[in-house]
C-alpha cells in the first residue's frame, strides 16, 4: 500500500536471512509471508528482496493490503455496518491474486494494483515477468494462497493481538480507545492463527 511506513530493524534482516538459509529458492518461486499485523511482514519482505538481489535473483513484492475488496478509507465504516463476521478472508480478492500467481508462473505479464492510503485512488500496473525471478506476496492472510496451490514457500511470522496494537500505536495507526478496532484485531488474529497449517516455516516473534 502506498504511503504505508516501514521500519527496518535487525530482527527483520535476521528473519530474511533465516528464510534464505532454510530454503533453496529457485527461479519462478512464489514466496508467501503472512502473520499478525506488526510482526514485520513488509519489513522482512523488503530485506528478503535485498538478499535475493545479492544472489542475482530479481523479485517483486506485492502486498495483500492492495487486494481488499473495500478501500481502507471506508473499510472501518463497512465493517461496523456489516459486523465482525465480515472481517477476515472474505475481504480479500483471492481470484485476482490466484490469477497473478498463475500468470507469473507462465511468464505472462501480470496486472496488479497499489492502493493509496490517504485518498481514494488506486494505481493499476502491468509488469512483464519473463525476466522476473521471484514473486513475494506479503500480508495478514497471505498463507491462505497455499490452499489454492499458489505459493512455493510459505512463511508465517507469529505474534499476538497485544503486539499488534502496541506496534500500531507506536506508529500512530491505532486509537487505543476504539473498542471496535480491538475487536477487529482479535477477529483477524483468530483467522490468522488458523493459517499456520499452511506454513512451511513459522518464525516466532522477537522483541526489538
Amino acid at each position: 500500500m502506498i504511503n504505508d511506513r516501514i521500519f527496518i530493524l535487525q530482527k527483520h534482516k535476521n528473519y530474511a536471512e533465516e528464510i534464505i538459509n532454510k530454503f533453496e529458492i529457485k527461479t519462478k518461486d512464489i514466496i508467501l509471508i503472512g502473520g499478525c499485523s506488526g510482526s514485520g511482514k513488509t519489513e522482512t519482505s523488503d530485506c528478503l528482496q535485498e538478499f535475493l538481489f545479492k544472489k542475482k535473483l530479481s523479485s517483486l513484492m506485492i502486498s495483500l493490503d492492495d487486494f481488499y475488496l473495500v478501500h481502507p478509507t471506508i473499510r472501518n465504516y463497512n465493517r461496523k455496518k456489516q459486523g465482525l463476521d465480515s472481517v477476515g478472508l472474505k475481504e480479500i480478492d483471492w481470484e485476482i491474486l490466484c490469477r497473478i500467481c498463475k500468470d507469473f508462473k507462465e511468464n505472462k505479464h501480470i496486472n496488479f494494483k497499489r492502493v493509496h492510503k490517504y485518498f481514494n485512488a488506486i494505481e493499476h500496473n502491468t509488469i512483464e515477468t519473463d525476466e522476473l525471478d521471484i514473486l513475494i506476496i506479503e500480508g495478514l492472510f497471505s498463507n491462505y494462497l497455499k490452499k489454492f496451490n499458489c505459493g512455493d514457500i510459505s512463511i508465517f511470522l507469529d505474534g499476538n493481538p497485544q503486539q499488534t496494537l502496541s506496534f500500531r500505536k507506536e506508529r500512530g495507526k491505532e486509537n487505543e480507545e476504539d473498542s471496535f478496532r480491538q475487536e477487529v484485531v482479535q477477529k483477524e488474529f483468530n483467522v490468522i492463527c488458523q493459517l499456520k497449517r499452511y506454513a512451511d516455516l513459522i518464525i516466532e516473534f522477537k522483541n526489538d
